[in-house]
Parts: structure tokens; sequence; C-alpha cells
């Protein structure tokens, strides 16, 4: 063989081997990425599994409080008189207006009242089954029914997650009707 000859074959090697090793890392790169984007798009999901959850943890405790705020109507309604409520309470209070913005819980300062409930856990922290705040209520009155002899009240409820930023609130009209001796049951008009 010339040496020409061999010196043409061995580049031929050489550049096949070149070829081989771009073709290599190409498919490296690839993989990589396709792991890269897997890899967010489950991060993504827990994340979004998480907010899911808290969420709903929020609004389970919303709601307990309005059953808390049903509760304390049943009994104490009638020995009420709606008052204007101007700051926050510790007690069951009947107000006489409605939050400013029943959606937004800022707007909640002046005349919602905290409520404990049995085996929450309250932690600014966060933790397992902790959550960010106690339950909030505003009672409202908001006058004679026209459907019978009763009242309606107005119960706005909200509730933190695990974390400051997960938010439930729930509105709903309550009716409590007739005297104590001849009262038609409480009932939820809706939320």
């Amino acid at each position: 063989m010339s040496h020409s000859a061999r010196i043409s074959a061995g580049f031929r090697r050489s550049h096949q081997g070149g070829l081989a090793l771009v073709s290599a890392l190409l498919m490296l790169v690839i993989i990589t990425l396709l792991g890269v984007s897997l890899f967010l798009g489950v991060t993504l999901q827990q994340k979004a599994a998480g907010n899911s959850l808290q969420k709903t943890r929020a609004l389970e405790v919303a709601q307990s409080a309005v059953t808390a705020a049903e509760n304390w109507l049943n009994t104490e309604s009638s020995k009420q008189v709606p008052m204007s409520c101007s700051s926050s309470a510790s007690n069951f209070r009947l107000c006489s207006m409605t939050p400013t913005n029943p959606a937004d819980p800022s707007t909640w300062s002046g005349g919602a009242t905290q409520v404990d409930l049995p085996n929450l856990k309250v932690s600014t922290t966060g933790g397992i089954d902790t959550y960010a705040a106690h339950p909030a209520v505003w009672i409202t009155y908001l006058g004679r029914a026209t459907m019978g002899p009763g009242n309606l009240y107005e119960i706005d409820a909200q509730a933190r997650g695990g974390n400051a930023n997960t938010v439930a609130v729930i509105q709903t009209v309550y009716y409590i009707g007739g005297n104590m001796r001849n009262s038609t049951p409480a009932q939820n008009l809706g939320q």
C-alpha cells in the first residue's frame, strides 16, 4: 500500500470517529434535556398538589367555623342585640353591618371574631397538621325574614391553611324562625 493510501485510510477512520463522538454527545444532550423537563414537570405537579391540599384544609376549617357560629346563633341569637362592630373580639357577637369586603380577609380587622376550634394547632412557622392562624367569623343580623316568623343572619368565615397565603372564605345566610316555644329548625340557605 502506498504512503498516500495509508494516509487517506487513516484520515477516514479518524473522521468517522469524530462523527460518532459528536452523535453520542448530541444524544446525551437530548436525553439530559428530557430528564430535566420531566423533573421540572414533576416538581410543578407536586407544588400544585400541595396548594390544592392547603386550600382544602383552609376550606374545611372555615366550614367548621361557620358550624360553630350557627351553633352559637341557635342558642344565643334571641339574647343578642346587633352592635356596631369596630374591633376584633374573642367571643361571638352580632354585628349590625357586614364586612367591608367579605372576599378580602384583610378588610376584616374591625369586627371579626377569632374562633378557637378544639384540636386546631396554630403555628406561624408551619409544620405538619398546623394552620397559619385561627379562623375568623363575622356574624351580621340581616333583619326579619320574609319567608316566615324568624330572622336572617349572614355568616362570613375565613380560614388559612398551613401558610398565610392560603385563604378560604365562606359566606352563608342562616335562618332561625319563630320563638323558642314554636321554633322552626334553623336552615342554611346557601353558600
